[in-house]
C-alpha cells in the first residue's frame, strides 16, 4: 500500500491545480502560517510539538485548520520557530494596525 506521502511525492501538483491549491491553503490562515513556520524552522509537527509542550495531532489540527490555538499556544510556537508573532487589526478605512504580541528575539 502506498502511503499519502509517498503518492504526493510521486504526483506532484502542476499547473493550474498548483495554483489553486496553494491559493486555497494561504486562504487558511492561521494554520497554514503555522505549517510555514514550522518548515522554515525545519522541525517536523512532533518536534514543534515537544518543543512547545502540546501533542503532535493537536498541531495537525492546528495546521489543517481544524482547531485554533491560543494567543498563549502561538506566542510559544512563534519561540520555538524563531518567529516573531504580531497580532493585526484591520479596519478597511486605514491603514492595518499591528501590535507586536512577543518576539522571539526579545525573549
Amino acid at each position: 500500500m502506498t502511503s499519502w506521502k509517498d503518492f504526493k511525492a510521486a504526483s506532484p501538483l502542476r499547473g493550474e491545480a498548483r495554483v489553486a491549491y496553494e491559493t486555497a491553503r494561504g486562504d487558511m490562515g492561521v494554520g497554514y502560517l503555522i505549517l510555514q513556520a514550522r518548515s522554515a524552522a525545519g522541525l517536523t509537527q512532533a518536534q514543534l510539538a515537544n518543543r512547545i509542550g502540546t501533542s503532535q495531532p493537536t498541531i495537525a489540527r492546528w495546521e489543517a485548520g481544524s482547531q485554533i490555538p491560543s494567543v498563549r499556544s502561538l506566542i510559544r510556537l512563534a519561540e520555538a520557530t524563531g518567529f516573531e508573532l504580531r497580532v493585526g487589526l484591520h479596519d478597511g478605512r486605514s491603514r492595518d494596525r499591528t501590535v507586536v504580541v512577543r518576539s522571539a528575539a526579545s525573549g
